[in-house]
């Protein structure tokens, strides 16, 4: 187990590292002996994972280096003087959340590779808008930002006569969430909207839309946890039965045979395993929870209507491990029995 442990720290170590959090090797078997007889599974499991969706600082920063670089392709600029009089990186989320950070990071690649400065362009009137985030699970925070955004100063009118032009740059969109986001935006939100007119990009795509088909193929269901339900125990199917919950029921459960050809984990055995193992030590932390919000569930937030076990995310940055992965991965409170994979910020 020794080797499993100095191979998820070698990729972890970085994680919040400038917040002060420090990732440890007794911190992880800490975390993996919780599971009992399954500690080297779990940690055998979680290394194949995390060498496939987690994001290290420096990847991070070639990551949106190469964003800044595909605007001036995209939209035809003759360079980045040019670019940097049109285009306004948008800060609309409070301070301390992930785009602000990523904003300071773009901002950093621009002064290091360009030697140039971003605010020294600030008063030139605005062609091109960008709104960069981490991820986007749920998307919630994006369908709030943006609707706030476009019902304000006519930009909705200057979108669909593009006289102005936005773009969202992710680092991971989970499919689900980005289809909902869009229906919602253009049909409930901002009407008379025309999507089209909002280019989405992103580094990496979570593929966990249960209903929706490619063609001959399915979603490959990577880099998300969703249970195969006669898998589970009687205790976590009468969990679900009982969950006050009304909408999405058939996206609680994948059937054995999706995806049609397992990619993502080691096997499609280990991940029925995986996921059965995930849902009952989330269970075990609710257990726990005194005052049980209705959209905290074994596998991650959810919203509280959804009758499912969680949104399961399993993609990770160096800063942010989402609410929304699985309890049994980040899940920290004092006099809780539970110590996560990835530690809170300490004071």
């Amino acid at each position: 187990m020794d080797a499993l442990i100095e191979q998820v720290f070698d990729k972890i170590k970085d994680f919040r590292k400038d917040e002060g959090v420090q990732i440890t090797r007794d911190g992880i078997r800490d975390w993996a002996l919780q599971f009992g007889d399954d500690a080297a599974f779990m940690l055998a499991e979680t290394e194949n994972i995390l060498n496939q969706t987690y994001l290290t600082k420096e990847e991070a920063i070639e990551l949106f280096r190469n964003y800044i670089k595909k605007h001036i392709e995209r939209y035809h600029y003759a360079d980045v003087v040019s670019y940097l009089k049109d285009v306004a990186f948008l800060r609309l989320q409070p301070v301390g959340k992930s785009q602000n950070v990523i904003v300071d990071m773009v901002e950093e690649i621009i002064r290091n590779d360009y030697g140039l400065e971003v605010i020294d362009y600030a008063d030139y009137p605005k062609k091109l808008f960008i709104y960069f985030d981490d991820v986007l699970i749920t998307g919630g925070t994006l369908l709030d930002d943006l609707t706030g955004w476009i019902n304000s100063d006519n930009r909705l009118v200057l979108l669909n006569e593009h006289k102005i032009a936005l773009e969202v740059d992710l680092i991971v969109e989970h499919r689900f969430g980005q289809q909902m986001t869009c229906y919602r935006l253009e049909k409930q939100r901002c009407p008379g909207l025309n999507m089209s007119n909002i280019h989405i990009w992103h580094y990496y795509e979570v593929e966990n839309h249960l209903k929706l088909y490619y063609g001959y193929g399915t979603q490959r269901l990577n880099a998300v946890a969703i249970p195969v339900k006669d898998s589970l125990s009687p205790e976590a199917i009468n969990y679900w039965e009982n969950l006050k919950a009304d909408r999405h029921a058939d996206y609680a459960f994948r059937p054995e045979s999706r995806p049609a050809e397992e990619k993502f984990f080691t096997s499609s055995e280990n991940r029925i395993k995986f996921e059965r193992l995930l849902v009952d030590k989330g269970l075990y932390i609710i257990s726990q929870i005194q005052n049980l919000g209705s959209h905290v569930r074994p596998l991650g937030f959810i919203y509280p209507s959804y009758k499912t076990m969680g949104v399961g995310t399993l993609f990770f940055t160096w800063r942010n491990v989402p609410n929304n992965a699985p309890l049994a991965y980040w899940w920290e409170v004092p006099g809780h029995n539970w110590k996560p994979l990835f530690p809170a910020k300490r004071s």
